[in-house]
Parts: C-alpha cells; sequence; structure tokens
C-alpha cells in the first residue's frame, strides 16, 4: 500500500536552499519586525542619540561574551536544542521589550542578541552540512532573496503597529512569527551530523576555539570582510532612523528608509551570479568601495535628507552585495570536525559589531554630531576594500 506523507517529510532529513531560505524568511520575519521598533523606543526611553550608542554598546558586550556558551551548548545537547531555545527567546525578548521600561528595554535587548546568535550558530552548521560548498554561491544569494520580503516590510510594519495600533501589536507579530518559525523548524525534523564532532571530545573551550580560529588566515580574513560589512549595518539601523527624527521627518519615514535598503536584498541573485562569473574577491572589493564612498558623501550632504538618504540606499546596495558573498570565504574555508567551534568564533563579527560600532560613535557623537559619523565611518568602510584582495583567485 502507498502511503502519501505530508509534504515537509519529504524535505525531513535532505532539506535544500530553499528549505533553509524559507527558515531564514521566517526568523528574518519575527526580528524584521523589531528591528527598528528597538531604536526609536530606545531613543524616546533614553532622549539622546549618545545614550542610545552607550545602550548598544552595553548589549554588545554581554553578547558576545555569551555567544561563546553556544559550542558548550551544543556540544551537551543538540543543534536542534540550541535552536529551540533562540526562538523562545526571541519570544522572551518580545515579552521583555513591551514593559516598555529601561530594565526591560535592555533584557530584551540582551536575549535578542543571544537568540540571534544560538538561531545563526546552528543555521550554518545545517547548511554546512546539507548544501555542498560549490554550491553555496547560489544558495547564500537565495536565503537572501527569500528574507528581502521580511526585511523589507518589517521595519516599516514594526513602527506602524507600534505608533498607531500600540506597542503590543507589534511585540506580539514578533511573537506570532517566532512562534511559526519553532513550528516549522520542528515539523523538519533535522538531524546532527555526529561525523562534526567526535563523541569522544569533551565540550570546546573558548579560548581554544579562538586561538585556533586566529591561527588560520582565511578564516581571519573572512572575519574581516564580514565584519565591516556587519558595522554596515548596525549603522543603517540604529542612527538611520534617528537623522530622520533628528531631521523632523519622524520615525515612521526612518522605518521607511531602513526597510527600502533591506528591499535591496531582492538583488542577491544577480550578485551571487556576478560573483559566480568574475570571482567574489572583485565584487566584494567593489561593493565595499561604494558603500564606503556613498556613506561618506551622505555625511556631505547631510543638510540634504533627500540626497542623504538616496546616498544610504546606494550605500546599501554595495552592501547587499556583501551580504550575497560575505560568508561564502568563510564556509569554503572551515575544517568539518571543528564547524561548531568556529563558525561560534566566526560569528563574533556580528557582537563586535553591535559592540564596537555604537561604543566608537557614542565616542564621536560626544564630541561632534551625526554627520561626523557619517563622514568618517565612510572612510573608514572604503578602507575594508583592500581585504577582499587577499582572498585566493580560485574562491
Amino acid at each position: 500500500m502507498h502511503v502519501r506523507h505530508p509534504i515537509w517529510l519529504r524535505f525531513a532529513g535532505r532539506p535544500g536552499a530553499s528549505v533553509f531560505a524559507t527558515m531564514f524568511t521566517i526568523e528574518s520575519a519575527a526580528r524584521a519586525l523589531l528591528s527598528t521598533v528597538i531604536t526609536v523606543q530606545a531613543l524616546a526611553l533614553l532622549e539622546d542619540a549618545r545614550n542610545v550608542s552607550i545602550m548598544f554598546a552595553l548589549v554588545g558586550v554581554t553578547g558576545l561574551a555569551a555567544s561563546f556558551a553556544i559550542p558548550a551548548l551544543v556540544h551537551r545537547s543538540s543543534r536542534r536544542a540550541v535552536y529551540s531555545l533562540g526562538t523562545v527567546l526571541l519570544v522572551a525578548a518580545a515579552a521583555a521589550l513591551a514593559l516598555i521600561s529601561v530594565p526591560g528595554q535592555i533584557a530584551g535587548m540582551l536575549m535578542r542578541v543571544f537568540a540571534t546568535a544560538c538561531i545563526s550558530v546552528t543555521t550554518s552548521l545545517y547548511i554546512m552540512q546539507y548544501i555542498n560548498k560549490r554550491d553555496l554561491t547560489k544558495s547564500e544569494p537565495m536565503r537572501l532573496q527569500f528574507a528581502a520580503a521580511a526585511w523589507t516590510l518589517g521595519p516599516w510594519l514594526g513602527v506602524y503597529l507600534y505608533t498607531t495600533l500600540g506597542p503590543n501589536w507589534a511585540y506580539g507579530a514578533s511573537v506570532v512569527a517566532a512562534s511559526a518559525l519553532l513550528l516549522f523548524f520542528w515539523l523538519l525534523r533535522l538531524t546532527d551530523n555526529p561525523a562534526v564532532q567526535k563523541a569522544n571530545r569533551g565540550p570546546p573551550n573558548p579560548l581554544t576555539c579562538i586561538g585556533r580560529f586566529v591561527s588560520q588566515p582565511r578564516l581571519r580574513l573572512a572575519w574581516v570582510i564580514t565584519f565591516g560589512r556587519s558595522c554596515w549595518w548596525v549603522f543603517f539601523f540604529i542612527y538611520t532612523p534617528i537623522y530622520m527624527i533628528e531631521s523632523g521627518y519622524g520615525a515612521a519615514v526612518g522605518a521607511a528608509v531602513v526597510s527600502a535598503g533591506n528591499a535591496l536584498l531582492f538583488l542577491t541573485p544577480i550578485f551571487g551570479r556576478l560573483g559566480a562569473r568574475r570571482g567574489i574577491k572583485r565584487v566584494l572589493s567593489a561593493a565595499y568601495l561604494a558603500a564606503g564612498l556613498s556613506t561618506f558623501l551622505a555625511g556631505l550632504f547631510y543638510a540634504h535628507a533627500a540626497a542623504a538618504t538616496a546616498l544610504l540606499l546606494v550605500a546599501a546596495l554595495g552592501c547587499v552585495a556583501l551580504d550575497a558573498l560575505g560568508n561564502i570565504p568563510f564556509m569554503r574555508s572551515v575544517h568539518p570536525y571543528e564547524r561548531a567551534e568556529m563558525t561560534t568564533v566566526f560569528r563574533t563579527y556580528i557582537d563586535f559589531s553591535e559592540l564596537v560600532t555604537p561604543a566608537v560613535f557614542a565616542v564621536i557623537l560626544s564630541l561632534s554630531d551625526l554627520r561626523t559619523v557619517f563622514v568618517v565611518f565612510g572612510v573608514v568602510l572604503a578602507a575594508f576594500a583592500i581585504w577582499p584582495r587577499f582572498l585566493p583567485n580560485r574562491m
């Protein structure tokens, strides 16, 4: 007798690029809905861009330290348990943020950072287990293209719900998306690959992991390349809404600009094909130059919001290219037997960017204004164009 199984069971155990793209889309919806709301609420609570920067920096420090616990969690339990923990923490983060208080804001941001780390590390491990290295130039852009709708609509929709219907609507929408992610993930029934980590190995030591990572030049280079682009997105998500509010346009317009920048993620397949045809090192270098120069010019046109916004969107296009191809050097270089440890260290580029970017900008804002942040950061970002030139030609 022929038994027909539900469609999701056909993907269980052998998911492809589209399955991981769908997972990333649902996760993106849960995070994108609050991505701009968090900045808007933090500015309302703290009333100053410098204080907001300090809060984000402090959260970044804690998130960086906590992320090193993830390899031990994976070792002692499983990827499935750690991924599930991440989705539950996304729900808890929304609940804490809904308190609309400084303690609730800090607690919500901390849980959100750790949740993102849990999901990011385990997702990367699953991708490297199920997706062939030579297919990464197709699968990574596909993942971003699928999530483009969430990152395009989410930042604006979250602020719209927050300001029009009330904060609980925005936080509730994020909870629904996170719950849907947990359900979808468990329906997939993904399994851990026992060959990735030997059973007789003890829980990984964070300091040893860092030492192993730093000792490998290609991993160091991959980290630096992704760090610069992550810093720009931190800058864009935090300071674009603040810039629009201080320019008199309001939170809704700031959220719309963030959404417009994220809409460019629909173009990631173009950069994937371009990287496969021309080599990712050329595309990455050109993208850094475009993003840095455009951010610098946005600072020069700071007083003209329309021109500055257009330039920021050009910079976003450059960073979309970096998103499409930026993780590939790491995925092609890491050894299979140490993926869990090295992936945790690699993804600290997110934690460092969320720490360093607001911390440095808090210092600049203590001495100058937001215009200077744009100008200085544009120059620094353009300088990152040198790093992809050191990648091997065959990569």
